[in-house]
């Protein structure tokens, strides 16, 4: 009974959940890993023609929310994504004025809070939108999905910060270069910290 007490209280600590009805506000950030892409031509599948790598970047964003029930909400974010272009070898391309590769992306994510426990709350979300992605000074919007999850515990009862991982994919993002008939599957591996304010 003691025992059953004691694991009652840990898992009590700390841990203020979440209410339905409640609207909430986030903000996140990090680091987004180096990666390297195969350039290939249009349409998707075409043989390819060269590839580049990128250096780790940034990730920087925000998403207002609404907790439908204790365990599910809904949000809409906005988020950025930068990496600088460190190698390239795509012959038809030209020399980068400007060698970066971003996404600025608009997303509709659900998100599935489990039981805290310990006083740490994990949860895992999914969403889809559409991100303009590019390089080289073009860029044009595509359909954009993710995946992320985390854990994070409260600082006051209406505030929580937590550390999360995320991965974000543009498929057949455009390249610049040959007419605009390259494209690569922009995707990135992001490791934030995140802050949550309800109201």
């Amino acid at each position: 009974m003691r025992k059953l007490l004691l694991l009652s209280a840990f898992a009590a600590l700390g841990a203020v959940p979440a209410h339905a009805g409640e609207t909430y506000g986030k903000l996140f950030g990090g680091v987004v890993f180096d990666r390297d892409y195969d350039v290939e031509t249009v349409p998707p599948g075409g043989p390819a023609v060269g590839d580049l790598g990128t250096d780790t970047g940034f990730d920087v964003g925000g998403a207002l929310g609404y907790q439908i029930t204790d365990m599910f909400a809904i949000e809409g974010e906005i988020a950025y994504r930068l990496n600088s272009i460190d190698a390239a070898t795509i012959a038809i391309v030209p020399a980068p004025a400007d060698p970066d590769l971003s996404a600025l992306s608009f997303m509709a994510n659900g998100v599935f809070t489990a039981p805290s426990a310990y006083g740490l709350t994990p949860y895992v979300g999914a969403g889809a939108g559409t991100a303009r992605v590019g390089g080289l000074g073009e860029h044009d919007f595509v359909f954009a999905c993710q995946a992320f999850g985390g854990v994070k515990t409260n600082i006051t009862d209406r505030i929580s910060a937590g550390v999360e991982y995320r991965y974000f994919a543009a498929p057949d993002a455009p390249y610049p270069g040959a007419g605009g008939a390259l494209d690569i599957d922009y995707a990135t591996h992001s490791a934030n910290v995140v802050l949550t304010r309800s109201f």
